[in-house]
């Protein structure tokens, strides 16, 4: 996946170490990736982003390659672990992009610790309520088995449900793949987005820029003016003809949108 001359390690946090690649050279940029993937959704554009910055792409506890937490964990928890992740390896200020689950664990750290995220760019994010949780936590129950671990996706559920608007056999694969790495902190990653209130944390956030990034197609983009609106300093950006992990998608589309916005 990643070419041999990127840097691949694990950092220690309280709560389990946490693995990351490591990339170029210059102002530090922080990925952070979707439910039930790793740091492979990045591997289109890291390349690209490196030219200009240090590129640090970790896997949340629980995915990839990552220790896998012994309790269940909020976000705040998944922010306190990134954090101390970030201190350990001298990330005190950095731009934070993160794509779905990644961009609300994002927005909590720049809720929770406003000194640390330069720019922040929110990509296909959900917003959600945490009084819907119960409905949204029933409406997935089916994507998991007896034990809690997550069925294989097919190319037909990947684009029903906006993942990507034109799948590919090999991004299916690599997606099965991590999901049944994480195994059941998919549903736990799940229930904790669930029941996590963003609004009421938008307002915390005082990135010095802040760009909120959608495909056309992803079915998430009604979050698209809530964050566009309830965060200072936001832009907005909708990629025509791309699901919910563009930067797989359409890496050129994607990195048309982030490096101007990176860079100004």
């Amino acid at each position: 996946m990643f070419v041999r001359r990127d840097l691949t390690d694990t950092v220690p946090t309280p709560s389990g170490k946490m693995h990351f690649v490591k990339k170029g050279s210059g102002y530090p940029v922080v990925l952070l990736h979707p439910l039930g993937t790793s740091i492979w959704t990045w591997e289109g554009v890291i390349e690209s982003i490196s030219q200009n910055y240090t590129c640090y792409a970790f896997d949340m506890l629980g995915h990839g390659n990552s220790d896998k937490p012994t309790r269940k964990f909020s976000l705040p928890d998944y922010a306190q672990a990134l954090d101390h992740a970030c201190q350990v390896l001298n990330i005190h200020r950095a731009h934070v992009v993160g794509n779905s689950v990644g961009a609300v664990l994002a927005a909590e750290t720049a809720a929770s610790f406003p000194d640390r995220v330069d720019k922040l760019t929110l990509v296909g994010m959900p917003v959600w309520s945490p009084f819907t949780a119960k409905e949204r936590l029933k409406e997935s129950a089916g994507q998991y088995d007896a034990k809690g671990l997550p069925k294989p996706r097919t190319l037909k559920s990947l684009k029903e449900a906006t993942t990507f608007a034109n799948p590919k056999q090999e991004w299916l694969d690599a997606n099965n793949q991590s999901r049944a790495k994480a195994g059941i902190w998919v549903k736990n990653l799940m229930e904790a987005l669930a029941n996590y209130d963003v609004m009421s944390r938008l307002p915390m956030i005082k990135a010095s820029s802040t760009m909120v990034m959608y495909g056309e197609v992803d079915r998430l983009r009604d979050g698209a003016d809530l964050l566009h609106n309830n965060i200072i300093n936001a832009s907005k950006v909708i990629l025509p003809g791309i699901g919910h992990i563009p930067q797989v998608e359409d890496p050129e589309a994607f990195l048309g949108a982030l490096m101007p916005f990176l860079d100004a």
